[in-house]
């Protein structure tokens, strides 16, 4: 009979005897991903930037002692109210907003280096400020927003966001004052002010 196959995914081998043949992973290798992402600055802080006024302030909040009053880092290119942010591991985008009147410019924070000034990157498709953002580890969705209520959508590629952000199919209606939120698929924008009122609630297909 054929020696039998105790390498395979149906394998009935005893984890020990794996185990003290090196061919059993370690938890610290199936984590390795995830844990490299906690020791880089973006999973370990949240930020916040503009504001009325118009203003470039950026305060950091840190995740492991959130209770701290938030500390200052690198400001904005400009100053702005009603801006959208959204991000990717590395970098962080501040996006529209009014200087005042509305205003297509992309800022991108580097997490890394989060105490300089946020450099300028690629424009929306459009102008507008108070509008909604979300995104997945790729692309960031900037929709909605105050130049007249809007319905536009475009998208920033996070692997290019030199370049002009793209237009992508339309909210279900023209919204202004949104809010977003997303998982890995799908992206929410909610709310805001517009017909049939603020429980409105319209989902992007990634």
């Amino acid at each position: 009979m054929a020696a039998t196959n105790k390498r395979g995914v149906f394998s009935l081998e005893k984890v020990l005897e794996r185990q003290s043949d090196n061919h059993w992973s370690k938890i610290p290798e199936v984590f390795r991903y995830v844990n490299s992402l906690a020791t880089t600055g973006g999973p370990s802080y949240g930020y916040f930037g503009a504001g009325n006024g118009p203003s470039s302030t950026v305060d950091r909040v840190d995740y492991s002692n959130d209770t701290a009053t938030a500390s200052a880092r690198g400001t904005l290119s400009s100053s702005k109210s009603g801006t959208a942010s959204t991000s990717s591991t590395s970098y962080g985008y501040f996006a529209g907003g009014s200087e005042p009147g509305p205003v297509s410019k992309v800022d991108r924070i580097d997490y890394s280096n989060d105490a300089a000034t946020a450099s300028p990157k690629g424009k929306l498709s459009y102008s507008a400020f108070y509008l909604g953002a979300t995104g997945n580890q790729s692309y960031g969705w900037v929709g909605g927003g105050t130049n007249t209520k809007l319905s536009t959508l475009c998208r920033i590629d996070y692997s290019n966001d030199t370049a002009t952000a793209t237009a992508k199919g339309p909210l279900s209606v023209p919204n202004n004052m949104v809010c977003a939120t997303g998982n890995a698929s799908y992206g929410y924008f909610g709310g805001g002010e517009t017909a049939p009122g603020y429980s409105l609630v319209d989902r992007i297909d990634y």
